[in-house]
């Protein structure tokens, strides 16, 4: 009897400790309360900053496949939805034509939308909506339970993210055409057109940017920046900034609205600042060439380049800081929390053997003060989507299909 009860003991002590492991590694930390990440770059700007805390370092909270298997694929694999992050859920496509609402919390789908087509565009939330572009040039928007309120046809793909304002939705297509909607039913306000019709037309993700004050702007493949009136389509001005896409690369393509300026990433990959009103030149950083770059302040610019950062004045281009990355070639950046994220991608020998090498990634924080580096980790696959980062969370798609999500340890 003595050896049954200290068995049953042994058993209720182990199911208890199961238990209480399952409980803990099911517990989800609180989120805080930040400004969400609502759209591609954090805000209809696209300034590629949250102004939320988060604390360092941080550990995978979660993680989920959501990769497109094929057997037969003639391209590279490559997710280029960035996820949006609002009201506590998640929200992303994937090239698995399909597009999710998740947990932020707990990684939970919520729901799910098939699309029948990839999903490259990253989504637009609004407090009523989401909405987003696919390959065969479909935006459309649902509502937060994952109904279709409403479908637009357009020519080409769509791989922008829409800007809201003003009861209107606005997009790119990559047939250098503009589309203005009635954000509540659809229905087309007005079409603007570069008229640059080209046999193979370069993949230029870009998305447009807002002003605050009625104006957008929007990098089309003839290499011109250009302003509309959002009421009227009404072109305000344009200048050329890039002479040919032959060699587009993965640079950062959306333009940057701060202050009055717009910046942009120019033929030479270099930051132009552009007055917002006349587009006339205000300043051209060109330190190094730039594949990305963030507006952090008053004061500075941080330009990105392949393998380095440069912080700049702004006003008198003095260096401010410079940092040399240790591993691989940048892809992109965001900010949150006073660092700057910069994802990168590297080449990983298996056994030494060159032809048996895998992409990985790896995120790294750096000081937006002074350069330093706070944390690093190491992800599974690159990234070719831009990370987002609200609610204490920072969340990346990889270019396996990898969503995982990361919180403060």
């Amino acid at each position: 009897m003595q050896g049954n009860s200290s068995g049953r003991s042994w058993a209720e002590a182990g199911a208890v400790i199961i238990a209480a492991m399952m409980l803990g590694g099911c517990a989800a930390k609180p989120l805080t309360d930040t400004p969400p990440w609502s759209t591609h770059l954090f805000s209809e700007s696209r300034s590629n900053i949250s102004p939320g805390e988060l604390s360092l370092p941080l550990a995978v909270s979660w993680e989920k496949d959501v990769s497109d298997f094929r057997l037969l694929r003639p391209f590279p694999k490559e997710q280029l939805s960035s996820p949006a992050l609002h009201d506590g859920l998640l929200y992303v496509g994937s090239t698995n034509d399909r597009f999710y609402a998740v947990d932020l919390s707990t990684g939970k789908v919520k729901w799910r939308y098939h699309a029948m087509q990839p999903i490259e565009a990253s989504p637009t939330v609004t407090g009523d909506m989401v909405c987003f572009g696919s390959a065969d040039g479909v935006m459309r928007c649902l509502d937060h339970a994952g109904k279709v309120l409403w479908e637009y046809q357009a020519r080409s793909e769509i791989l922008s993210s829409p800007a809201v304002s003003g009861g209107r939705l606005f997009f790119n297509s990559q047939d250098d055409r503009v589309h203005a909607l009635d954000a509540k039913t659809g229905e087309r306000a007005w079409t603007y057109s570069r008229a640059t019709y080209t046999v193979v037309s370069p993949r230029i993700y870009g998305s447009p940017a807002r002003s605050g004050d009625g104006s957008l702007f929007f990098l089309f493949s003839d290499g011109h920046i250009v302003s509309l009136d959002e009421e009227t389509g009404t072109e305000a001005w344009s200048r050329q900034v890039i002479g040919s896409f032959e060699r587009a690369g993965k640079w950062r393509r959306s333009p940057l609205y701060r202050d009055g300026v717009v910046y942009v990433i120019d033929g030479n990959d270099a930051v132009q600042a552009l007055d917002a009103a006349t587009g006339e030149v205000r300043g051209v950083y060109s330190v190094t060439k730039a594949r990305d770059f963030v507006i952090p302040d008053r004061r500075s610019v941080v330009l990105v380049g392949e393998t380095a950062l440069v912080a700049l004045d702004r006003l008198s281009g003095a260096i401010l800081w410079k940092k040399e990355l240790s591993t691989g070639a940048t892809s992109s950046v965001f900010a949150a929390g006073g660092q700057l994220f910069v994802l990168s991608s590297f080449k990983k020998a298996f056994l030494g053997l060159d032809f048996l090498s895998r992409d990985k990634g790896r995120m790294e924080a750096v000081s937006l003060r002074d350069g330093s580096t706070s944390w690093t980790t190491t992800l599974g696959s690159d990234a070719a989507a831009n990370a987002s980062a609200a609610y204490s969370r920072v969340a990346v798609l990889t270019n396996k299909g990898k969503l995982t999500v990361f919180e403060p340890r």
